[in-house]
């Protein structure tokens, strides 16, 4: 029988780290997008002064969000467990901001968590036995 990690744990990992990070700055997008100025829920990913630079910010945005869901997808298909496949989608999408927007600190903090849940990922794929 298997041991389980208890659920409690899970959600004092890096994983439990990304989710509830994940969970706040899309509420907080959704809060900025119905309630302030349609071009505020870009200003994370870089700043813009006319019509035409928030299209190219907002470009950019779908882009990198598009090409991490396509990229999890995938490594899901391949049946890369689904915290892994995250972990290194998510890592993807860090190295993605800094190379489409300014650095600043939200693609640090991105690049940061995605470091630290590639990190263990990696240490926990080690201590799992080859047929796990």
């Amino acid at each position: 029988m298997k041991n389980k990690q208890p659920l409690l744990r899970e959600f004092l990992s890096m994983y439990g780290l990304f989710l509830l990070c994940y969970t706040v700055t899309h509420l907080k997008f959704e809060w900025n997008f119905w309630t302030k100025d349609d071009f505020a829920i870009f200003a994370k990913y870089a700043l813009a002064d006319t019509p035409e630079a928030h299209l190219a910010v907002a470009k950019l945005v779908y882009f990198s969000k598009a090409t991490w869901m396509i990229l999890l997808v995938w490594l899901c298909a391949l049946r890369i467990p689904f915290r892994r496949a995250l972990a290194i989608s998510f890592g993807y999408y860090a190295i993605a901001l800094m190379f489409l927007f300014p650095v600043n600190l939200y693609t640090g903090l991105n690049l940061l968590l995605a470091f630290g849940f590639c990190l263990e990922e990696w240490r926990l794929a080690r201590q799992r036995p080859a047929t796990a």
